[in-house]
């Protein structure tokens, strides 16, 4: 594939991996399910080592530092926010969080290329952490309901990150030009950081939280199960494609 002529359809490519997270969520089935989600999350680091790459062929909008918004509602607030934090910064990007009344946003910075995604999956993520969460129980009678799923998501959110981090990887390691490729997405990051400390210059590292170890495992175990990585596409750049 050619750097200097290829051209992307971002607003296609959204909708392709957003239907293959709507199949996935609406199956009852939990092997289709990890199948198409495996499929997206490739799809996804795909375009964007693509249009990173496509960055020295005149992509400038792709390559542009912007900032985009995530509301974040409803319960289990701070476990959303690490859900999108763990996501962005897999994918190059930086969160600070602001309050907004009763709800919360993420403002993420980084790359076009990357925001958008952290955007998209982080709609569909989500929701299926809560929903995953809200059926989890704790083994032990002394831990309490609430404090469990915490956890579970804690464990959920570090095992997404580390799978789409993966993904990432092996998305450069598949590309035409591995060494360009990873060079641009460390430009990114690098980038990403300069413009969180320009526009948020009195921002602060949040504070650690303190979670239960009760769901840690669990959690990591159900997003593991997503089968998000690249088992079933064996290392080839086809093995990426839709």
């Amino acid at each position: 594939m050619s750097t200097e002529t290829t051209h992307f359809d971002r607003a296609k490519m959204t909708d392709r991996v957003g239907k293959l997270f709507a199949k996935a969520a609406s199956t009852s089935s939990e092997e289709e399910a990890s199948a198409l989600l495996e499929r997206a999350f490739a799809l996804s680091a795909k375009y964007g080592i693509d249009e990173a790459l496509a960055r020295s062929g005149g992509d400038i909008d792709a390559a542009e530092i912007v900032t985009v918004t995530i509301d974040v509602t409803g319960r289990y607030q701070p476990d959303q926010i690490g859900l999108v934090a763990s996501i962005a910064n897999a994918l190059h990007c930086k969160v600070v969080t602001v309050q907004a009344g009763q709800n919360r946003k993420c403002m993420v910075v980084g790359a076009r290329r990357h925001t958008d995604r952290v955007t998209m999956l982080a709609g569909y993520l989500i929701g299926i952490m809560l929903t995953r969460a809200a059926k989890t129980r704790p083994s032990h009678p002394g831990v309490p309901t609430v404090a469990h799923r915490k956890s579970f998501m804690t464990g959920f959110a570090f095992a997404v990150g580390s799978r789409l981090a993966a993904a990432e990887d092996n998305a450069v390691h598949d590309s035409v030009d591995t060494k360009g490729a990873a060079l641009v997405l460390a430009s990114d990051a690098d980038r990403a950081a300069a413009e969180l400390d320009r526009q948020f210059p009195t921002a602060v590292p949040g504070r650690r939280r303190k979670v239960g170890v009760s769901g840690i495992d669990e959690g990591r175990s159900a997003a593991n199960d997503l089968d998000l990585g690249q088992a079933r596409f064996a290392g080839h750049r086809h093995a990426l494609t839709a």
